[in-house]
């Protein structure tokens, strides 16, 4: 079993903790973020999966690219891919929208 954790400064004077446990091909991953502690989607278990260190306070900033190699295989990348796939459709979606209010704003004019 391997740890990680991390301090990460977030809107609170202290920073937050995100710890991630890789068991075999289980990874988990929590953070005392009001969000994390609610289990709710928190941005900074994200964005450290996406290899992403903005934030990162504490020393171990660069060990940030080996949790992206953790994912490999476990149910976690399984579940970050839906969600960046369904960020991408949604993004789709705001565009095609945006497109049909123009469209409709342009022929009431007419």
């Amino acid at each position: 079993m391997d740890r990680k954790t991390f301090l990460v400064q977030g809107s609170a004077d202290a920073p937050y903790e995100v710890t991630f446990v890789k068991n075999d091909h289980n990874l988990s991953a929590h953070c005392t973020c009001p969000a994390g502690k609610n289990g709710l989607f928190c941005k900074h278990r994200m964005n450290i999966m996406h290899g992403v260190a903005d934030g990162v306070v504490s020393p171990n900033k660069n060990d940030v690219v080996l949790i992206k190699t953790w994912l490999s295989g476990t149910d976690v990348e399984v579940a970050l891919k839906e969600v960046m796939d369904k960020e991408k459709l949604l993004d789709k979606a705001k565009q095609a929208l945006s497109f049909a209010k123009k469209r409709l704003t342009k022929v009431m004019r007419e």
